[in-house]
């Protein structure tokens, strides 16, 4: 596991990807946990300036939303991270986001399958946390950690996405991927009935391309152009498929 100021370093910089993507703005939130130190580090909640985040800003608390450092504490909907990463140790890196297309398949009465290659890491496709409300008490996050269950992701009702990782490289993988098959799917559906992927061809996809081999080639692509960003929401967009 990385130290914890590499952790912020990444954590700071994957919300400022997701900013200059147009994932991230005054609502959402990204975490990342350390197990060894059962420390959990957090970006600012509502309002804080997503696009200019660095790692002093990151907000250490512990798995009971308690802050470790300083004055401010998690964003309202910290349960939502410390029941993944209490209960799953393969959800080291936590986003609550509300992107544009994503959040369609929280919105729309139809169920979500994978599309395209890359989303195969979404196999037999994604639930949807069915209440519409926001996840602010450990027994709502309890609850969606139950619809979660080892899927990768799943879809809030009216609301957004939660997505987890074992690595901050790995969410961002997972997101970027989310949002541009939900893109696809919308676009697809212009010219008529969308072909989905079987679990059997996720699967095969999934052994030939696992994520980890895929997700570093993401993060390097993605902090190149953020490095080169003008910080303004949304302006340095790139798609991670065209």
């Amino acid at each position: 596991m990385a130290s914890e100021s590499e952790l912020r370093d990444q954590l700071a910089t994957c919300a400022r990807i997701f900013a200059m993507q147009g994932l991230l703005g005054l609502h959402g939130h990204v975490s990342v946990y350390q197990p060894a130190t059962k420390r959990m580090l957090i970006t600012p909640g509502s309002g804080s300036d997503k696009a200019n985040l660095r790692a002093e800003h990151m907000i250490p608390a512990d798995l009971d939303g308690k802050p470790l450092e300083g004055k401010m504490g998690p964003p309202r909907e910290w349960p939502i991270h410390t029941a993944l990463h209490a209960a799953r140790s393969d959800a080291l890196a936590v986003a609550h986001l509300h992107p544009p297309y994503a959040t369609l398949f929280a919105i729309a009465k139809r169920p979500y399958r994978p599309v395209t290659m890359q989303s195969t890491i979404f196999a037999g496709g994604l639930p949807l946390y069915g209440e519409a409300h926001l996840i602010t008490t450990p027994e709502r996050g309890a609850k969606l950690r139950a619809v979660i269950g080892d899927k990768r992701a799943a879809f809030m009702r009216a609301h957004g996405i939660t997505v987890v990782g074992r690595t901050v490289q790995e969410l961002l993988h997972a997101v970027l991927v989310l949002e541009n098959d939900a893109i696809k799917t919308l676009q697809a559906e212009t010219l008529g009935e969308v072909d989905t992927l079987s679990d059997e061809e996720c699967r095969i996809a999934d052994e030939e391309t696992p994520i980890e081999a895929v997700a570093g080639r993401t993060w390097v692509y993605f902090t190149t152009l953020e490095a080169r960003w003008d910080r303004q929401t949304a302006s340095g967009k790139s798609a991670l498929f065209p």
